[in-house]
Parts: structure tokens; sequence; C-alpha cells
């Protein structure tokens, strides 16, 4: 799921919760994670040895953002601090 489709998932659900309580639960605003600059996952270039092959070559290791949990941005309050990461964890 690409963070767009993410983004307008949290908006439908706060909009939904406010039809069903009557109170707003729209976030402040997202930011992108600046850990992994909002692609959430985090590319290292790694130097590779195959098997008869004298000479190493290299290639890119792709590992998931630990600060967002791979979601690339965080709904946060009105000073920036983070309110909830996208897996519903809280920091």
């Amino acid at each position: 799921m690409d963070k767009e489709t993410q983004r307008a998932l949290i908006m439908l659900d706060a909009e939904k919760l406010g039809h069903l309580t009557g109170e707003d639960y729209t976030p402040e605003f997202m930011a992108d994670c600046e850990e992994c600059d909002g692609a959430g996952y985090i590319l290292k270039t790694i130097y590779v040895y195959e098997h008869r092959c004298g000479v190493s070559h290299p290639d890119v290791e792709q590992t998931t953002c630990s600060a967002c949990g791979g979601a690339g941005w965080f709904v946060c309050d009105a000073e920036g601090s983070p309110l909830s990461r996208p897996n519903g964890e809280t920091p």
C-alpha cells in the first residue's frame, strides 16, 4: 500500500469516528519520517562476493525503517510531536 492510500484511509477512519461519536478525530497533520525521508525503507550499499568470482560488486540492501514501521509517516499534534505510529503504537 502506498503512502497516499494509507493517508486517505487514516482520514476516512477519522471521519467515520467523527460521525459515530460526534467528536473531531481529524489528525492535526501527518509528517514524513525523517529517518527514511518518507520512503518507509532505508537503502544501504553492500558489497557482494559471489562464488568463484574474484571481485566484489556493489548491491543494495533494502530494510524496513524501524522509526516509522515502514509507513514513512507519523500522525503529529500541533507542536510536531508524534501522536501515533501507523502501526498503532505510541512513541
